[in-house]
């Protein structure tokens, strides 16, 4: 790093006519860098307004003001650049996640459910056997009633709304006759998205032979800038623990163009649930492939910035091997808390398998508490069953290692920051 400052020191010092242009081009790379050092952002931003400022075709300073301004600026670079040699992963902050699974048995079975809140319940798409996918609309005490659907809906089955305010389906979708199946989208027929209308496929590469396992599993999400994007499970490779997830972006929502690279690999990268898709800050849920580890599916979360580049997954606590545990899907019900369904199975059961739909809570981990978040008092509304969030948080700090717990004790090893 000495040797990179060293360089940059140089390429700072000239004094020629494009100094400011080189400037600039650092500055807007250490915004770019500094995503993840807060501070050094703040700086970055301040250097592009004083370089902007002097750089503007329209407007004329004299040499005197000129030069005074640049060595402002060349002083801030510095800074900068001392912030730079600080290594990024000091300021990174490694948040543990937990899973607290409910105790009520839901009565129903199958795998890849998707749910959205409706109103005072939580309506759930699951397999519903020969018939295709069922839908029902379940309380928050764990009772679930059927909800007519109309037509057959595909398996795997996820709804969004688009931008303009229509509502969109995608899922698997198989024809009858033919040997190949698809991811596709239709448009719903209504808000309650109990009926489709005509389908198409998402992306020819997105047709595979029938006979093609760990594959498919669709979420789509409306990105930050208002297009869709379409992640889907592929396996490339056949063998265990091969699975890696892939992306499609649209404009429309209908035709879409795969984006390129993975967005995970390595088995972990199954099930994918987006439940958080804001600017600078993403939220996934999944679970690792059959074949991974000991072959007990676990549920995991990972972020990233922009959808695309993820930080390594990182197991849910509470999602161990007395359960298999996949296909996870869930909303937000106040900042950091989410509500999530899931498959479960007996773990080492071979042959056919009965999967279990459960409920739980996935939740900022407060290590000082030995789990269970700073929860405290329950928000307005006599329906709701989800706890807030105590506003009292503390940062504390174990070598590269930040958690923000409840309260102010930093658990054992830790130190307030």
């Amino acid at each position: 790093m000495h040797g990179t400052v060293t360089l940059l020191g140089k390429f700072l010092s000239s004094n020629d006519e494009f100094g400011h242009l080189r400037l600039r081009v650092l500055a807007e790379f250490l915004v770019l860098h500094s995503q993840a050092v807060c501070l050094l952002e703040e700086v970055g931003n301040q250097l592009i307004a004083f370089i902007r400022r002097l750089s503007h075709p329209n407007t004329a300073f004299p040499m005197a003001y000129y030069g005074n301004d640049m060595r402002n600026v060349r002083f801030l670079s510095v800074v900068v650049l001392l912030l730079a040699a600080v290594p990024a992963s000091s300021a990174q902050a490694v948040v543990e996640w937990e899973l607290k699974e409910d105790s009520t048995s839901l009565g129903l079975t199958g795998v890849s459910p998707h749910v959205e809140r409706t109103g005072n319940v939580d309506r759930l798409w699951y397999p519903g056997g020969l018939s295709g996918t069922a839908v029902a609309d379940c309380s928050d005490a764990g009772s679930c009633t059927s909800v007519p659907v109309s037509g057959r809906l595909g398996s795997d089955f996820t709804a969004i709304t688009l931008p303009d305010g229509t509502r969109r389906a995608y899922f698997v979708e198989i024809t009858p006759g033919a040997p190949t199946k698809s991811v596709a989208s239709a448009p719903c027929t209504s808000s309650a998205c109990t009926a489709v209308g005509t389908s198409t496929v998402a992306n020819p590469e997105l047709t595979v032979s029938q006979n093609t396992k760990a594959w498919g599993v669709p979420d789509a999400v409306v990105t930050p800038d208002g297009r869709i994007r379409l992640y889907v499970v592929e396996s490339p490779v056949e063998g265990n623990c091969t699975e890696k997830l892939a992306s499609y972006i649209s404009s429309d929502g209908i035709t879409f163009t795969k984006e390129p690279g993975w967005r995970l690999e390595n088995g972990i990268a199954v099930d994918p649930e987006i439940l958080r898709a804001k600017n600078g800050d993403w939220l996934i849920v999944l679970a690792d492939g059959p074949g991974c580890g000991d072959r007990v599916q676990r549920l995991y979360t990972s972020t990233s910035l922009d959808g695309l580049v993820w930080s390594a997954p990182q197991r849910l606590s509470g999602s161990g091997s007395d359960l298999r545990r996949l296909d996870p899907t869930g909303y937000e019900v106040s900042p950091n808390v989410y509500r999530v369904y899931y498959a479960t199975a007996t773990p080492g059961v071979l042959g056919d398998v009965t999967y279990t739909i459960k409920r739980g809570t996935i939740r900022i981990r407060d290590t000082s508490n030995g789990g269970d978040v700073g929860i405290t008092s329950k928000p307005s509304g006599k329906n709701s069953t989800v706890k807030k969030a105590s506003k009292k948080m503390t940062t504390c700090v174990k070598g590269k290692v930040v958690r923000r717990v409840s309260g102010a004790k930093c658990p054992k090893g830790f130190k307030k920051k």
